[in-house]
């Protein structure tokens, strides 16, 4: 049956819990990728979580601190798997241009001088630069069946024309 903490677990934290909870969320902080401004916050969310469940301690069970530290491992666990599932969901940790789509081959938005430029291309130099506006060079390279090198030679090259201005701002 939970009893109420002892041995320094009043209502303060003692200074050995406050040191596990210190550590823990360093290394939490430093493994998560947070900023060092985070680790804080981290540290007040670490200690809240102990604090609400020290009712739950049961002195023969064990101390005060090792409950502690218990607590700390499973909250880290926790919020490393969180943060993983926010990531692998798209969350709100993905990447901002995941949300913007790129411009479509033959839009009919693309401005006219860039429709212009693009038809005036041989048409090794158009395929990579529709598909680069449209998808990463990698990306590219697989449905061209080039190299990433070749579609970046071909990049090279288009920026090197007078006839493709237009889509500098594109490349």
């Amino acid at each position: 049956m939970p009893h109420a903490p002892d041995e320094g677990a009043d209502d303060r934290m003692c200074p050995r819990v406050a040191a596990i909870i210190k550590a823990k969320a360093a290394r939490l902080a430093a493994r998560a990728g947070l900023r060092p401004q985070d680790r804080e916050d981290l540290e007040q969310e670490l200690a809240l979580h102990v604090l609400e469940r020290r009712d739950r301690f049961d002195p023969a069970r064990g101390t005060w601190p090792a409950f502690a530290h218990r607590l700390a491992e499973r909250f880290a666990s926790n919020f490393l798997r969180a943060r993983r599932a926010a990531k692998r969901d798209g969350g709100p940790l993905a990447p901002l241009t995941a949300d913007v789509p790129g411009p479509e081959p033959g839009d009919p938005e693309l401005p006219a001088e860039v429709a212009r430029a693009l038809a005036g291309l041989p048409d090794d130099l158009r395929a990579a630069a529709e598909l680069v506006m449209a998808a990463t060079v990698a990306e590219a390279a697989r449905k061209l069946g080039v190299a990433r090198s070749t579609v970046y030679a071909r990049l090279a090259e288009l920026t090197g024309r007078a006839e493709v201005a237009a889509l500098a701002d594109f490349l």
